[in-house]
């Protein structure tokens, strides 16, 4: 963890900004920076060409560290998850919250400047992953 993070640091994550669309599926995460602190966002996916939304996000500074946070409709009752970025992960920005039972990380890799790996990690590393492309 940072000691002192600002908007300097968040910058790191403005390359999210825009439309994510996962390969190979109808899924996709929206991003948009919200002044110099902020990042908020969307998962959906299209059924019958319409947007189900999937999750609610957030990456901002809170209490010194960068947090994403995660609401999913009808999970942990409408509560937001928080993860906390570990800034020692220098290969992806990797956010964690080790008391969360699934999933315990969520990890960013930036590829190129139009393709992330997404991983979403839990009990010992074990999870899934998925490439997204930016639209």
């Amino acid at each position: 963890m940072c000691i002192c993070c600002t908007s300097n640091e968040l910058s790191k994550l403005y390359f999210l900004e825009g439309t994510w669309k996962v390969e190979g599926k109808e899924k996709f995460e929206v991003w948009e920076r919200v002044g110099s602190s902020e990042l908020t966002g969307f998962a959906y996916k299209l059924v019958d060409g319409q947007k189900n939304i999937t999750e609610t996000l957030r990456i901002k500074i809170e209490g010194g560290s960068i947090v994403y946070q995660a609401t999913v409709p009808d999970q942990n009752e409408g509560v937001s998850v928080s993860f906390v970025l570990n800034e020692s992960d220098n290969s992806c920005f990797s956010f964690e919250n080790k008391k969360h039972d699934f999933p315990k990380k969520n990890q960013y890799k930036k590829v190129t400047k139009t393709k992330l790996e997404i991983q979403v990690l839990g009990d010992q590393d074990k999870g899934f992953s998925f490439v997204q492309k930016k639209e």
